[in-house]
């Protein structure tokens, strides 16, 4: 989608003229992009006209700012308010035809560290090619005088070639020519993500295509085929084929015997794991001694189903771990396979303890969010176990490996955190459609959720109204009239359910409006005499009713059927109801409105909670209740759901969003967006995520081929629409200084052994390290500090005796005296009573 800013400044600065954006706000534009203004003020030339067609290329200077080409000099002064949007322009490329894309070949790089490889991989495909044609088949599994015929085609082709090479890399030609019949789950996979996403391309004319080869390869996992050492019977297939045959040639039988024999433990049974899991079933994980063990709490939506293969329609409601798990084992019987229903977290940590993490190979990431990922990273670390991490976002994805001792972890590298939309900019001063979003999402949760639960308490709770007169959890003054009209007239046909939804418009789309504007008029100015209403804040119009309106009716028809299931009213598609509804007037009110943008929500509604209402008002209508009919009826109780197209949820919400959009001015959104933002939907396709988990897989084999150079390991980037592909070596872990030459890493733990009085656990630390202990602490509880001198009768006493263990062992931070004279914390110390 093409990308929006508001602006806060467009100046001259050194022959340049700069844009600058609003605070917190980053463009998000590139080098060379196009885009055009909109609503500035001052610099009116600037404003897009359709007929002059003035838009600007743009050279980006910060995520804040980017310059444009234009000479402001002679213009009025840029004055407040624009928004910079990007234009998506059409690309027309042209492709070399394959004659001549084979002599000279446009390759897309994914690596780096191997930038000699594709060119030669590509001569290499055509001499395979050549002596499939000569010999009918491809060249044997490490047949070693297949290799060398294959070496010799390649020569004899360079050397025909216009675009000759100085050197052949032999040993890559071998490499190529020993596993040419060979196949590795991973390399299919990512290709396979990566072609269907060209498929994709081709028919919607979206994104930009190839251009024009890709190679990858793991040749960093193959032995040299000249080594004498090497044992070729445990790359040649047997007598006695096996599902495996493929992958031996390429990584060797012991490989595949290492990946029967693996316990893992995947978090998450989603995307990522529905693909990680075909993969494993493939690979043959843990089909000997080893297990997988899956966990997930999350249950299969309909809207999971366009991109978790694993799931089928009649599994919708099922737990995704164990469906995925039962998938898994239908493509291999033989994998085992422990799927549970839980979240990892500090609140299972019981059962997914220390003593589990000890006993796993490798850990892997399957999960949709920081926080999850967080958690398993620090468990991992404290483990000192390996951990794969990957994840996408639409056409982008990333892996990470994470290397106990050698690399640095998840936690290492955080983006800057994201800047909340202050509150009362979703309940008085949208700028986009994302808050309009979230304004319909809360007010779908107060109309029919949180009023209709507090209806169903009074009448199914005897004690409500004793609770209510006693001061106990009593509800806001709305919620408690509402709860009182209902008790009193509660709806009873669909002309009912449709009058209330054509007050509730009113109320939200024009009386609304108007007390914004009776408290902020239009042309309201501050002190300082700037506009109150400057961009990105915009006055609302007040909404007139118009039936041929689409969204006016959409809100109608979907406020009434959902309001009408609540209360057990049979709805109609029919909206003539509307012609007789008395409606109310706009009278202004002394109401105030939030502008201060450090209040959160739940600082408001503390606040809104806080005004006590009129005892006399609150008696009166404690006693209309007390005198309700005897005649009880059971409440439909809505939660939203989006994937049920006929309960008009999601109507509603792209309804009313919709209306509050066109009153403050913002453009609207179709009912697949509005679902994908209030769903909170977090944009993924297949394509990307079985390339990703082809790259996760191709990581796991090398992780558990044992100790492999750092380099072998790679990081991994992509983006399918670009198309962009960057693998790189992990970065190493950072080293923390303690003082003089000590150092330590996040994976370090230093353990002791044996209760000792706290004065002997001191004296170790200055004998074995010099250094000298100024702390020490578990969690947040401290046992002592040397700056304290009543910590110092501590001294004799034992740790057991300080800390009451309940676990065998402890772990402890301690902090020592570093060389400028402050305390600095060292390596977790493992202490086993």
């Amino acid at each position: 989608e093409a990308k929006d800013v508001f602006l806060s400044n467009i100046s001259r600065q050194e022959d340049k003229t700069v844009v600058t954006c609003l605070e917190h706000h980053m463009h998000g534009f590139e080098d060379n992009d196009l885009v055009k203004f909109t609503e500035l003020e001052g610099l009116n030339e600037l404003n897009f006209d359709p007929k002059r067609n003035n838009t600007y290329r743009i050279k980006v200077i910060s995520p804040y700012a980017f310059s444009i080409d234009v000479d402001i000099s002679g213009l009025p002064k840029y004055e407040a308010g624009g928004i910079a949007t990007q234009i998506k322009e059409i690309v027309v490329e042209n492709y070399a035809t394959l004659q001549d894309s084979l002599e000279k070949p446009e390759i897309i790089p994914t690596d780096f560290s191997k930038f000699d490889h594709p060119i030669q991989i590509h001569l290499g495909f055509q001499a395979l090619d050549r002596f499939k044609e000569k010999h009918g088949s491809l060249p044997g599994p490490w047949n070693l005088t297949h290799a060398r015929e294959l070496v010799e085609i390649v020569s004899s082709i360079n050397e025909s070639s216009t675009n000759k090479l100085e050197k052949i890399n032999e040993k890559l030609i071998k490499q190529i020519s020993c596993t040419a019949q060979g196949q590795v789950i991973g390399i299919s996979g990512f290709l396979g993500g990566t072609m269907a996403q060209e498929v994709i391309k081709a028919c919607s004319g979206k994104f930009t295509p190839l251009k024009q080869f890709l190679y990858l390869d793991v040749t960093e996992i193959l032995p040299d085929p000249d080594d004498s050492k090497l044992d070729l019977s445990d790359y040649i297939p047997s007598g006695n084929p096996t599902r495996y045959d493929v992958q031996n040639i390429c990584f060797g039988k012991s490989v595949t015997k290492k990946l029967f024999d693996t316990k893992l433990f995947m978090v998450g049974s989603g995307a990522i794991g529905c693909e990680m899991l075909k993969n494993y079933a493939m690979l043959g994980v843990s089909s000997g001694k080893g297990k997988i063990t899956i966990t997930d709490n999350d249950i299969i939506e309909t809207s999971n189903l366009n991109r978790q293969f694993l799931f089928r329609e009649h599994d919708i409601t099922q737990l995704k771990s164990v469906t995925a798990a039962n998938a898994a084992l239908r493509m291999n019987p033989s994998i085992n396979v422990d799927a549970q229903p839980d979240k990892v977290g500090s609140e299972t940590e019981s059962k997914y303890s220390d003593t589990f993490f000890a006993s796993l190979d490798v850990v892997v990431n399957a999960l949709d969010n920081v926080q999850a990922r967080l958690y398993v990273d620090s468990r991992c670390v404290t483990n000192q176990k390996p951990l794969l991490e990957s994840g996408t976002m639409g056409t982008k994805s990333h892996v990470q490996v994470i290397l106990p001792f050698k690399t640095e972890t998840y936690a290492s590298q955080r983006d800057p955190p994201e800047h909340d939309v202050p509150f009362c900019t979703i309940r008085s001063f949208p700028s986009r459609i994302e808050h309009t979003i979230e304004w319909a999402r809360d007010k779908f949760q107060n109309i029919f959720i949180s009023k209709p639960r507090e209806v169903q308490q009074y009448f199914e709770d005897s004690s409500y109204l004793e609770a209510l007169k006693s001061g106990a959890g009593r509800p806001k003054l709305n919620l408690l009239k509402y709860v009182q009209k209902i008790a009193q007239n509660p709806p009873k046909s669909w002309r009912d359910c449709v009058v209330f939804a054509r007050v509730k418009f009113e109320s939200y789309f024009n009386i609304a409006p108007q007390q914004i504007l009776h408290a902020y008029p239009a042309d309201m100015r501050m002190k300082d005499g700037t506009k109150f209403w400057a961009l990105p804040k915009r006055p609302p119009v007040p909404l007139i009713w118009d039936p041929n309106n689409e969204d006016h009716r959409n809100f109608i028809l979907s406020t009434a059927s959902i309001y009408a299931h609540i209360y057990n009213v049979t709805p109609k598609n029919d909206l003539s109801e509307i012609v007789e509804v008395e409606l109310p007037k706009f009278r202004p009110k002394n109401k105030t409105i939030v502008i201060d943008e450090s209040k959160t929500k739940a600082d408001v509604v503390k606040e809104e909670a806080q005004i006590d209402l009129p005892e006399q008002e609150f008696n009166a209508i404690i006693n209309s209740l007390i005198t309700r009919s005897t005649n009880k009826f059971k409440l439909q109780i809505e939660e939203f759901e989006k994937d049920d197209d006929k309960n008009f949820h999601v109507d509603f919400i792209t309804a009313a969003s919709n209306l509050r959009a066109a009153s403050y001015g913002i453009s609207t959104a179709d009912k697949l967006k509005t679902k994908q933002i209030a769903g909170k939907i977090i944009p993924a396709i297949a394509t990307t995520t079985a390339a990703v988990s082809g790259l996760v897989s191709i990581e796991l084999v090398k992780v558990l081929m044992g100790e492999l150079p750092l380099d072998v390991y790679k990081n991994a980037f992509m983006n399918l629409a670009l198309p962009f592909f960057s693998l790189s070596e992990p970065a190493k872990a950072e080293q923390i200084k303690i003082t003089g030459n000590s150092y330590y890493t996040v994976w370090d733990r230093w353990e002791l052994k044996g209760d000792r009085t706290l004065k002997d656990f001191i004296e170790y630390f200055k004998k074995t390290y010099d250094l000298t202990v100024t702390g020490v602490f578990v969690e947040v509880r401290m046992i002592y500090m040397a700056i304290i001198p009543m910590h110092n009768r501590r001294l004799p006493q034992k740790l057991s005796a300080l800390i009451k263990p309940q676990e065998p062992y402890v772990d402890l931070i301690v902090s020592f005296d570093s060389s400028t004279g402050e305390s600095v914390n060292g390596p977790i110390v493992r202490f086993w009573f």
